[in-house]
């Protein structure tokens, strides 16, 4: 396939704003795919060059690429530098300021004929693999190349997925829509990748096998060590009562909630990888956790489920997530890994010596993970109680609350309390503190747009438009504004935050009403907890809307911090808050 043929389907996905209109224009492109190049269409969709986890890095950021235009254009620096300015968008001036010239960098890259998918991901790795003294100048002589022999519309396109500003928003979930429409004849039939996806979380990987194999592969895909899986998540409740009404079990394991990082972990031996929530590989940044699971794990295989928590040894006492984050970081690790110690408490192991746990029970699980774990005071098993008793649920409770924890997550032990990867199920039900407000849980939302400020806000944002997911629509849809919270920091560092995510009109899978149309737009990355007084119907405001056509949103809703470990599609649910609303 041309690239041009994809660049012009991604010019259409621009102009639409509905989700069957997009599962159209996608789910005919991978129809005339060829199964080796289906994969990397996905990743281009989405805005990547490979699967996430592969931590695959173009290492070109805004100037190299205006460098590479300059060099392209035979123009000036300057001249690029204020035409970026002007347009506010590298692929628009890719698209606008380069002429149709001679390619002076053929030894750096050169086709014959027209850019194939083949071609692109051909640069693209060239581009990856160059490194070391002068790798700077050598790929921006690549992509000068590249955008040499392309059209405008390529040139557009391939700047963007460079620079990782892709401005259609089509989430997983529409290309997974896409994919089952194009090869299964129904979106309906998307569930059956989904559950594949969730296990190997290689969009691209699904494509390839789908395309070759039907459901026959899809069924083969399992877990498989060094390749991250979505975590099973719990469900919430607004009344403590209604534990035991929804657990669907007598027994309840009532474990620690911690207020750190969930960190999925790898071991092969003496290989051992770390994953984060949104299955980014974190193993650079936790040196501590990898040397520990190498030692006090006493099996050869095993992959772990549990949190990284900031950790005063000496005291035996958890910091907070804020702590935490501060090891986030791609130098001075081992500085702040002596300043930061981290504990890392399991509370599931799902593979072990070659055999998946996933449809063991908890109980079992559970068993396995006690067998392996040499505890020591940095890394254990989380602690628990087993009860049939609410009233030492809330015992427990109390005593995680005094030991500077979230709360608590309470288990089920029926015998089909499997490990459900990516699922929010009543199986695990977490329960964390009232923080003073009628609303017993904060909501993790997505901002997607911003408000111009006035007063002593002139010069930063007034305040947020925060919006919930709705995962059946792969949409985003609002909840509320958010100005409160702020310390004058953080206030302050608003504009340069969002600087990178700034778009010239709403995102495609964003509902949002005139009535709250933001002074500003965001591609939805940042997630923000937030937390309010209560939720209400509302007119202006589109998550769970009603035959009525109201919605419901926070009252008085306040920052509490950012959540950088979680994606976007791992926010609050709609569901989520219809649920709180009609149970508050």
């Amino acid at each position: 396939m041309l690239f041009k043929d994809l660049s012009e389907a991604f010019e259409e996905l621009e102009k639409v704003s509905s989700q069957t209109e997009m599962i159209k224009i996608l789910a005919d492109i991978f129809k005339q795919a060829d199964e080796d190049e289906i994969d990397k269409i996905c990743y281009y969709t989405l805005g990547e060059t490979a699967a996430s986890y592969k931590k695959v890095t173009l290492g070109m950021a805004e100037k190299i690429v205006q460098q590479s235009i300059s060099l392209a254009s035979n123009l000036d620096i300057d001249v690029i530098k204020d035409e970026t300015n002007n347009l506010g968008d590298l692929g628009e001036v890719a698209f606008t300021i380069i002429e149709n010239n001679d390619n002076r960098f053929k030894t750096f890259f050169d086709i014959e004929n027209g850019l194939t998918i083949q071609d692109i991901d051909n640069g693209l790795n060239k581009i990856t693999m160059s490194s070391g003294s002068g790798s700077a100048e050598v790929k921006q002589k690549i992509l000068a190349a590249m955008l040499s022999i392309a059209s405008p519309i390529e040139r557009k396109y391939l700047v963007r997925l460079i620079t990782r500003t892709m401005e259609f928003g089509v989430g997983e979930a529409t290309v997974l829509n896409a994919l089952a429409s194009a090869f299964l004849g129904s979106k309906k039939e998307k569930p059956k990748l989904e559950a594949a996806y969730n296990l190997c979380s290689d969009i691209g990987l699904i494509a390839h096998v789908l395309d070759k194999e039907r459901l026959t592969g899809i069924k083969k895909i399992n877990i498989t060590l060094h390749i991250p899986m979505k975590p099973m998540l719990a469900q919430r409740v607004s009344k403590f009562s209604e534990i035991k009404q929804k657990i669907n079990s007598s027994l309840i394991a009532v474990e620690e909630k911690y207020d750190g990082e969930r960190i999925e972990a790898h071991k092969d031996g003496q290989t051992v990888t770390l994953f984060s929530r949104r299955l980014t590989d974190v193993t650079t940044q936790y040196p501590d956790i990898v040397e520990n699971v190498k030692r006090y794990i006493k099996t050869e295989q095993a992959i772990l489920d549990g949190e990284a928590v900031a950790y005063n040894v000496k005291e035996d006492v958890f910091y907070p997530f804020q702590k935490l984050m501060q090891r986030r970081r791609k130098y001075n690790v081992e500085e702040y890994m002596k300043n930061i110690p981290v504990k890392y408490m399991l509370f599931d192991v799902i593979y072990r010596d070659g055999q998946s746990l996933m449809k063991k029970s908890y109980p079992e699980r559970r068993k396995n993970l006690e067998e392996i774990v040499e505890k020591n005071n940095l890394i254990n098993v989380a602690n628990r109680r087993l009860t049939d008793n609410l009233d030492e649920v809330d015992e427990f409770f109390q005593e995680c609350l005094n030991n500077n924890l979230e709360g608590v997550v309470c288990k089920s032990c029926s015998p089909r309390s499997y490990y459900q990867a990516g699922a929010r199920k009543y199986y695990w039900i977490k329960w964390k503190k009232d923080y003073a407000s009628e609303l017993r849980d904060t909501l993790d939302l997505v901002v997607i747009g911003a408000y111009s400020g006035r007063g002593r806000r002139r010069n930063t944002y007034g305040s947020l438009l925060c919006t919930a997911y709705n995962p059946e629509k792969d949409a985003f849809q609002t909840v509320c504004k958010l100005g409160t919270g702020f310390s004058d920091p953080e206030l302050e560092n608003l504009p340069q935050k969002f600087r990178q995510f700034l778009i010239n009109s709403k995102p495609a899978r964003a509902e949002v009403l005139k009535t709250v149309e933001p002074t500003y737009y965001f591609t939805p990355k940042i997630v923000v907890e937030v937390l309010g007084a209560e939720l209400t119907k509302s007119p202006i405001h589109t998550c769970a809307q009603d035959e009525t056509g109201k919605g419901i949103s926070l009252r008085f809703p306040r920052f509490i911090r950012w959540r950088p470990e979680k994606s976007p599609e791992d926010a609050t649910t709609t569901t989520e808050i219809l649920n709180m609303y009609t149970e508050q």
